[in-house]
């Protein structure tokens, strides 16, 4: 077992080449979802790197192959287009050394979108239990058999690749929340992340708030009204959309949540009907 492992999904990789991509200097898993089932293993400056490769789709089922394979102490979460500092192994490890009681710490990355800048945190601390959580997953790292003995995995309903879009993180975290983990944010930064390019964000329209309504329906499903009024208010400078019409493709969501209907799935049924 090693100390220090990167937990990274991908998608048609063919070789290893990531590992220079992302400025990579310790033992990482690649979950790879491509058109072949396969098994691979590099070694390079010490260290080793896994490509599982496979035929399934959906970033949750893609998450929980490379948790199933990690074999670090530590593990960090990543998607392919972020970019380590040189010494990200070491800042994660001192950061769990320091804080011992740690199950999840939440790191800082820089970003080139003024509109999706990652939360920063001036110091180290205890997150509280009631706190908000506004991270994606590429900034969670875990202890390892704290997670495993929670036996917390994503969904697989959310996210890019499954049906409803996005909202897998924010599930995972919820939900070792409620097992008890706990939770620190961490002043340090470990990389920079670029949204250039997003498979599932493409702005503020009727899709993305059908995809909040289906959200709010599997995790807030006893106040659901109060948080589309709450979301739909929230988000009155980023979107064309009345309110009004936030919340009409928020319950369409949920609906859309109870029959497990897509997006374009749900607009095909209003159509034909």
């Amino acid at each position: 077992m090693s100390r220090f492992e990167i937990l990274c999904v991908t998608m048609h990789q063919k070789d290893f080449s990531k590992t220079e991509q992302m400025n990579i200097h310790s033992d990482v898993v690649f979950a790879n979802q491509c058109d072949v089932t396969s098994y691979d293993e590099k070694e390079f400056d010490g260290h080793k790197a896994r490509m599982i490769s496979t035929q399934t789709r959906g970033v949750g089922v893609n998450r929980n192959l490379a948790l199933t394979y990690a074999t670090g102490e530590i593990c960090l979460f990543a998607d392919d287009d972020v970019i380590y500092r040189d010494n990200v192994e070491q800042i994660v490890l001192s950061e769990f050394d320091a804080h011992p009681d740690a199950d999840v710490i939440i790191f800082h990355f820089d970003t080139d979108s003024a509109q999706r800048r990652q939360r920063a945190y001036p110091k180290t601390r205890k997150h509280g239990r009631f706190e908000r959580m506004p991270w994606a997953t590429f900034r969670v790292a875990i202890r390892s058999s704290s997670v495993k003995k929670a036996n917390i995995w994503f969904t697989t309903l959310f996210g890019g690749g499954c049906i409803f879009p996005s909202g897998e993180d924010s599930m995972w975290l919820n939900d070792a929340k409620k097992k008890g983990l706990t939770f620190y944010v961490s002043k340090e930064t470990i990389g920079t992340v670029s949204f250039e390019e997003s498979t599932w964000f493409t702005g503020y329209n009727e899709k993305f708030f059908y995809g909040k309504g289906a959200f709010y329906c599997a995790t807030h499903s006893k106040n659901i009204h109060l948080w589309m009024l709450y979301f739909a208010w929230r988000t009155r400078k980023m979107s064309e959309l009345s309110c009004s019409k936030k919340i009409k493709w928020m319950k369409y969501g949920i609906d859309g949540y109870r029959k497990l209907l897509s997006y374009d799935e749900y607009i095909s049924k209003m159509e034909n009907n």
